[in-house]
């Protein structure tokens, strides 16, 4: 089984242009009874994550919030996430729609904005999978070198872990403090954003948008994740539809949870929506206790389509402004109305709690540091040694 971020261009979860692609799969699943989805298992690890993460000291965590990704700083701890509740929501994901589907008439559509009000991570203008996003074999090579990568394996999580959890100060090196905020975002797709189904393995067709730590809040991080889960769904109803005993569940399925039972009506276990990112409310004993109430009774196998939805004006997400026939991809960085992405991902209508600010969508000056110049910095490099790194 291939992983999510070996395909190329936009075959994760659509075209280059983000536009979801159906294989008839969903349709399938839909005309035949309910059945549900096959044993799941998965590589995502938010403890993992969290447990880096609170080693961080101030200075740390200031980095992350630099790049736009200090809404993940706001993980709370998960001892683990409850799989068959995840399975069932990505058999409910309709891949062309982009929406969970309960019934004709209720429909949850989601956005990337709702991604970026989830994790506080960038909705900025620029596609990691376009042509800014295009990265070459030696920039690749080079991040992999001085991240220490080439020695534990070329795709290695623990490389990125063990950079993450080395002293860096005011004091580093601009290298030493661009590689920690490159490893950052590595180590949090790898663990949490976009996970994939090999044991210690990092994608690398996102890091074209690393290759200036300048510009990494420039790019839309959340569309990205959403292609990768929605390539995931497609699998996962593959297998459905195979029968197969079991079933390996990548992407950030963690996401489909937080934004279900954030859009159902619960009741006393109703959150608000005004604080972002959102996943910090999620913790263990809640998202617990919000998947037991809406369990339907009586159902086998088990579901959770019979819940109402929350009143529009109590939600944070898209689906409460926009029209049910809306599209709600993302095509040449733009959403339908001709709007900038990250214009679309900034409406937001709540205080924000974190410093994940939203991506500006004006050009930003191109600073060259080490790693902005890796195609310049390798071409003259006469020899591997003369090559700066930030392996100690």
């Amino acid at each position: 089984m291939s992983d999510v971020g070996s395909s190329l261009g936009g075959a994760a979860g659509g075209g280059e242009d983000g536009r979801a692609i159906s294989d008839g799969s969903e349709v399938q699943i839909q005309d035949q009874q309910p059945v549900p989805p096959p044993m799941p298992t998965s590589r995502i690890s938010v403890k993992h994550a969290v447990e880096v993460i609170q080693t961080f000291d101030e200075y740390k965590r200031w980095l992350v919030q630099e790049i736009g990704f200090g809404g993940m700083l706001k993980l709370p701890m998960r001892q683990k996430l409850n799989l068959k509740f995840s399975a069932w929501t990505m058999s409910k994901v309709s891949v062309f729609q982009r929406a969970i589907i309960l019934s004709e008439s209720k429909k949850l559509k989601f956005w990337p904005e709702d991604v970026h009000k989830v994790f506080g991570i960038p909705c900025g203008h620029r596609s990691i999978r376009g042509r800014d996003g295009h990265i070459t074999p030696d920039a690749i090579q080079f991040i992999k070198k001085t991240l220490g990568m080439d020695k534990k394996g070329v795709h290695s999580l623990r490389a990125v872990e063990e950079f993450l959890l080395r002293d860096v100060s005011e004091t580093s090196s601009k290298l030493e403090k661009d590689c920690f905020q490159i490893a950052f975002v590595i180590f949090v797709m790898g663990h949490v954003l976009a996970p994939t189904t090999k044991h210690d393995y990092a994608t690398i067709d996102f890091w074209g948008a690393l290759a200036n730590t300048e510009t990494i809040s420039q790019f839309n991080w959340c569309e990205y994740v959403l292609q990768c889960l929605l390539e995931a769904v497609r699998r996962l109803k593959k297998d459905m539809l195979s029968n197969n005993p079991g079933t390996n569940l990548v992407g950030c399925h963690l996401f489909l949870q937080v934004f279900f039972l954030h859009s159902i009506d619960l009741g006393i276990f109703n959150k608000k929506h005004n604080v972002l990112p959102r996943i910090s409310e999620f913790d263990q004993d809640s998202i617990r206790n919000m998947i037991t109430m809406s369990t339907d009774i009586g159902k086998n196998p088990t579901s959770h389509s019979n819940n109402k939805l929350r009143a529009a004006e109590d939600v944070c997400y898209a689906w409460q402004k926009y029209p049910q026939d809306q599209p709600n991809t993302l095509l040449a960085g733009t959403n339908s109305g001709g709007n900038s992405a990250s214009t679309a991902c900034g409406a937001h209508q709540f205080p924000r709690n974190d410093n994940a600010t939203v991506t500006p969508t004006h050009n930003v000056l191109d600073v060259h540091t080490p790693i902005a110049r890796l195609g310049l910095l390798i071409s003259h490099t006469a020899s591997a040694h003369a090559i700066p790194t930030c392996i100690g």
